[in-house]
């Protein structure tokens, strides 16, 4: 059996949230990323770093990357918002491949889970690249962005303008947001 190998790698920087009060702690990384945010890794070749490396400007960004063999990499942050006329803005550059298709599937980006006040998952949007086998599709309570390409984006939107999108959704049951990093490898024998 060939074992076919995909990689995945998700860059982050600033800014996140464009509101008055920035919701999320340590969001420009420039603390260790274990400063407010909790890091999970599973199967091997997965990583999580930060640098000031990744992006030419001088400041922090992190990387979550996981290659070959099923499993993934996340940085995950729970946020409690105060209503959904919050704006979230992001700049990402994420680069996913898989060596053939029908073989493993890739993907990476960012996660939005929004939650019940007790964190139950309502609904996820996912702003992220992902090969052509991901599994992954639209729903009612699964909202994908695709970004065009691997070069730097700005991706944003209004929390309740998006929310629109999952119908299966009661916009006014949203009580927090679980931010999510990931680089995710499924498929692979």
């Amino acid at each position: 059996m060939i074992r076919r190998a995909a990689l995945v790698m998700l860059f982050f920087a600033l800014p996140w949230f464009a509101a008055a009060t920035e919701l999320v702690d340590n969001g420009g990384f420039e603390d260790d990323q274990t400063i407010g945010w909790v890091e999970e890794t599973v199967g091997s070749s997965a990583t999580i770093d930060r640098s000031t490396g990744y992006d030419p400007d001088p400041d922090f960004e992190i990387r979550v990357q996981k290659l070959t063999g099923n499993g993934h990499a996340r940085l995950d942050q729970t946020v409690a918002v105060p209503s959904a006329d919050v704006d979230f803005s992001a700049v990402v550059m994420i680069d996913v491949e898989a060596s053939a298709k029908g073989g493993p599937w890739a993907a990476a980006g960012i996660a939005l889970d929004y939650e019940n006040y007790l964190g139950d998952a309502l609904g996820t949007t996912m702003i992220l690249r992902k090969t052509v086998d991901c599994p992954w599709i639209d729903s009612g309570k699964l909202h994908l962005i695709v970004v065009p390409d691997a070069a730097w984006n700005t991706v944003g939107f209004n929390l309740a303008d998006e929310l629109a999108n999952l119908t299966d959704v009661d916009l006014h049951a949203v009580h927090q947001i679980r931010i999510s990093l990931f680089g995710q490898v499924g498929g692979d024998c």
